[in-house]
């Protein structure tokens, strides 16, 4: 739960909004309260720094991203992990960049917003409602400031009205849409071939795979692998551990009757006039509901039975039928807020303004109220219980993970005193290689660590990493094996194989070259296909979006330029899998540019030009900025 709230409580929406990177600003874990400072900045913003920490950090999440994305494939795609590096700096400078040019321009987040922000997290609420206390406890034990916490969500809300601000301003004009729409609905009559790789047909020579394995040993080698001795501590474990007496559950059920009531029921009956979520936030269709809204509430004022008006005007059938009635409502029930709000503000018989929801517009109407009651104390003595037990295991095991970080860093050459002083058996892992996701390799942070210079070389133990809420481990070096040439029988056949394919190819690629050539002087690719062998493929005329052909000939059939007269325009070009394609285009027949209110909107929404602009704004912005990078630092 905890991390989940800090991962909520902390993330950067302009990452989002930019569009660059995905990452997520955490906050530091329990390792982080023993660290050193921020260290020296890696780059300058209009004066303004971005640490080595806050880089690191950063870097480690967008790396542990890619990681889970790409698995094996990670090493060979980023051997090199400047290139990471570099994405990651240029995400933190161009964030820095926008968050200055909010603040510059004077957005700000109110504290009644700020208020609601919170109070909507669901990680700060008990039965439905927001409560104060489970607040504070949950940022204390995360050692996080409420001032901090606070701060980081009022920035949030900064961030949002200035995307908003210029989303909402831009448009495209009538004629660009209609230009968009003739394109989109473009269709294409063309037919292709494909010039395929045949292996069967290559032979190689001993000497040729030595000379591939000679010239590309890198490629060859068993990874590094390590060993680890590790001891971890879980919260869960702590809380197993403890019995809570019934005198004890007793005492706080008699404590605090408040807590352990029933939810206040209210029998509620609605009406819904329904807007469609796809339309955009500002459409006319929400004024139209929220006008007829309006008048449904003037003919309540005047005396008229809500049941009737809901019969002839709810767009919620199931209901409709009852008048509206959808029986008893909790708190928390309704997934609209607002709407929550305004029913429990309500005394019986009356009814509520229209309230805008996800659905649409709703009034809702107050029929009856349940009163909430105590529960008996034999049903909840086990939650109570259990709650207690949460509360003594999470104290202690902030406590012990203290003392743990602190023993690990006092006395880096082993864990045996960890292990003795906690009773946290000292475990170890089989071999383990970089690419691997096994045993405790499954928790990125130990993995980016495990090969590390003080693991590996210096020998000393990690600091105290936390993997998951309640849940850390420390470890050292049991054994390691060093990376190796792997010898050329075990590798021929794979060498085989690739010069095969390398070889296929490139055969392919003449012919295909080739048969480019006789179509450009007039050859029909019809008579090449007959000719050579090759399955010719036509569907007729197809729009872009057609999945009948694959995505990489469409999108080259749709970059050839337009017939002039009868002849076609011919193209052709090589495909990652080896292949060559051939195509013929014969015609193009443009989309029709008829552009009614409603299509115009659609477009605009395809568009997404309001995005495109504050895209373009941002980048002007950041070309104005005084930027400084230190890139020895990355």
């Amino acid at each position: 739960m905890l991390i989940d709230i800090r991962d909520r409580a902390s993330s950067w929406v302009a990452y989002i909004i930019i569009g660059l990177l995905v990452l997520s600003f955490a906050l530091w874990g329990i390792q982080e309260y023993f660290g050193a400072g921020p260290g020296a900045p890696i780059a300058t913003v209009n004066g303004n720094e971005i640490t080595q920490v806050e880089f690191n950090n950063q870097f480690q999440q967008y790396r542990q991203r890619l990681r889970s994305i790409l698995g094996a494939d990670y090493d060979r795609q980023y051997a090199d992990e400047s290139i990471i590096r570099k994405q990651v700096i240029d995400g933190m400078v161009r964030t820095e960049v926008l968050r200055q040019e909010v603040t510059d321009s004077g957005y700000r987040t109110s504290d009644r917003s700020l208020i609601d922000n919170i109070q909507r997290i669901p990680q700060f609420q008990t039965n439905g409602k927001f409560d104060p206390e489970l607040y504070e406890r949950l940022l204390q034990v995360q050692r996080y400031s409420k001032a901090q916490f606070e701060n980081e969500l009022r920035e949030q809300g900064k961030l949002q009205q200035f995307e908003i601000s210029l989303a909402s301003s831009s448009f495209m004009p009538k004629s660009d849409l209609q230009r968009f729409q003739s394109l989109s609905e473009q269709s294409r009559d063309f037919r292709y071939a494909l010039v395929k790789p045949d292996m069967s047909s290559t032979v190689l020579t001993d000497e040729e795979v030595e000379k591939y394995y000679q010239e590309n040993q890198q490629r060859f080698q068993t990874p590094d692998q390590v060993k680890l001795s590790y001891v971890e501590l879980k919260e869960e474990q702590i809380a197993d551990q403890i019995e809570i007496a019934d005198d004890e559950a007793r005492n706080i059920y008699d404590s605090q009757p408040e807590h352990y009531m029933t939810d206040e029921l209210r029998r509620t009956r609605h009406i819904l006039l329904k807007v469609s979520n796809e339309v955009s936030q500002d459409a006319i269709e929400w004024d139209e509901a929220m006008d007829k809204a309006n008048s449904l509430v003037q003919k309540l004022s005047e005396g008229a039975e809500f049941a009737e008006l809901a019969k002839q005007n709810s767009e919620d059938s199931l209901s409709a039928e009852k008048g509206g009635d959808i029986g008893f409502i909790a708190p928390g029930d309704f997934t609209s807020v607002e709407l929550d709000e305004a029913l429990f503000s309500l005394d019986i018989g009356e009814n509520s303004q229209p309230v805008r929801t996800k659905q649409g517009v709703q009034i809702v109407y107050l029929d009856e109220i349940q009163e909430s009651e105590q529960m008996p104390f034999e049903s909840v003595s086990e939650q109570i219980k259990n709650e207690r037990k949460s509360q003594l295991a999470q104290a202690r095991y902030i406590e012990i993970a203290e003392e743990i970080a602190n023993l690990v860093v006092e006395q880096p050459d082993d864990l045996l005193e960890v292990s003795e002083s906690f009773d946290l058996p000292i475990q170890e892992t089989n071999w383990l290689a970089a690419n691997s996701n096994a045993e405790i390799f499954a928790y990125p942070k130990i993995k980016n660590l495990a090969f590390s210079e003080d693991i590996v070389t210096e020998n000393l133990n990690s600091e105290l990493i936390e993997v998951s809420d309640g849940h850390v481990i420390a470890f050292r070096l049991a054994d390691y094996q060093a990376s190796k040439q792997k010898p050329l029988s075990d590798v021929a056949i794979e060498i085989n194989l690739t010069l095969k394919v390398q070889k296929a190819a490139e055969q392919s690629l003449a012919k295909g070259e080739e048969f480019l050539a006789q179509m450009k002087s007039g050859t029909k690719l019809e008579n090449i296909s007959t000719n050579n062998n090759l399955e010719l493929v036509s569907h007729g005329a197809l729009r872009r979006d057609d999945n009948r052909v694959p995505q990489a000939i469409m999108e080259h059939a749709f970059r050839l330029a337009h017939p002039g007269g009868d002849d076609p325009v011919v193209g052709g070009y090589a495909q990652p899998d080896g292949s060559y394609a051939l195509l013929e285009l014969l015609k193009v027949v443009s989309g029709s540019e008829d552009v009614d209110a409603s299509k115009e909107l659609q477009l605009s929404q395809r568009v997404n030009y309001g995005r495109r602009e504050f895209n373009a704004i941002l980048q002007a912005i950041q070309d104005d900025a005084e930027i400084q990078v230190f890139e020895e630092t990355l």
